[in-house]
């Protein structure tokens, strides 16, 4: 069985990418202020993204 891939219109493209900037930077916050390291936060906002979205 074929899946059929999911494309972004411009307007969803560019809401991901504000998104994105701004999850960008509170992980940057996130680090400066406590001892997480980048696989940290990956497994963060995996749980997170599992959570919510799956």
């Amino acid at each position: 069985m074929e899946s059929s891939k999911w494309k972004p219109t411009e307007e969803e493209r560019k809401i991901m990418e504000v998104v994105w900037m701004q999850v960008k930077g509170e992980c940057e916050k996130f680090k400066q202020e406590t001892n997480a390291k980048d696989d940290h936060i990956r497994k963060m906002l995996k749980e997170i993204a599992d959570r919510y979205y799956l």
